[in-house]
């Protein structure tokens, strides 16, 4: 028993939160089988599991899975890019600043479901239209929390190494940057689920492949359970995702790490 108790000690946030998702599982299934007996509104766990074995028998989850990835990758990395850089420079340049604040919340602001449709018309309903609707669901955050981190850096640090003789080049890389660092992933992780969410939005016009495409069809045609593998699958793919970016902010921003 005391090597139960130590072993969950050691490992206690990854037990709470497998017991969390099992517990979740099981009232999830309980409710399928003693309170909704419509399997158009509501299907178990074990239904999703049975109709996700069909699936993947067919080569339908590959097929599906691998479109999205490749849409949400692509995108979501140009995002990245631009989001980081683009904030740094107007962090920096107030007359920059000035001149894209107002084109950035318009676009911002803009339902990604009503801007699909003209990406769609402007570049074709090939992966071009897919990888800028990623795009421009993902770069918001990364932007505004990069400007944010750049901003709000101690000034006090900034004051203390150029007192000792840092040129503006040494202050930004040592002390500006790795400061922003944490903000910058958190606008990394926040804009997973945003960048999920435009993947399958752009699916949803003129695709026949992708998760998107496999919720929308499924869902037409009354396939509850097929509908929820998609749901499921996109859950799991942005947990992943979320946590690759939590494991590279261990290793990038140790010290941040040290203090939550």
């Amino acid at each position: 028993m005391s090597a139960v108790l130590n072993a969950y000690h050691a490992h206690e946030k990854k037990f709470d939160a497998v017991l969390s998702v099992i517990v979740g599982l099981l009232i999830w299934q309980l409710v399928d089988l003693f309170l909704i007996h419509n399997p158009l509104v509501s299907v178990g766990p074990t239904r999703i599991a049975e109709a996700f074995f069909k699936l993947f028998a067919r080569g339908e989850i590959a097929r599906h899975v691998y479109a999205t990835f490749i849409e949400f990758i692509l995108g979501y990395a140009v995002g990245a890019v631009v989001g980081i850089a683009l904030g740094i420079v107007m962090a920096l340049n107030r007359a920059i600043k000035n001149v894209v604040n107002p084109w950035v919340t318009i676009a911002y602001n803009a339902p990604v479901i009503l801007l699909a449709p003209l990406f769609i018309t402007a570049l074709g309903v090939g992966i071009a239209s897919k990888i800028a609707i990623v795009f421009i669901s993902a770069v918001f955050p990364v932007l505004f929390n990069t400007y944010t981190g750049i901003t709000t850096v101690d000034a006090r640090l900034i004051e203390a190494v150029r007192a000792f003789g840092g040129t503006p080049r040494q202050i930004f890389f040592k002390v500006t940057l790795p400061s922003a660092i944490p903000m910058i992933m958190t606008g990394l992780r926040l804009s997973v689920g945003r960048a999920i969410v435009g993947a399958i939005v752009s699916e949803f016009f003129g695709s026949r492949a992708g998760i998107g495409y496999l919720i929308s069809e499924a869902s037409e045609a009354f396939r509850t359970a097929d509908a929820f593998v998609g749901v499921v699958l996109l859950a799991i793919g942005g947990y992943v995702t979320f946590e690759v970016l939590k494991y590279a902010e261990r290793k990038i921003a140790p010290w941040y790490e040290s203090k939550v």
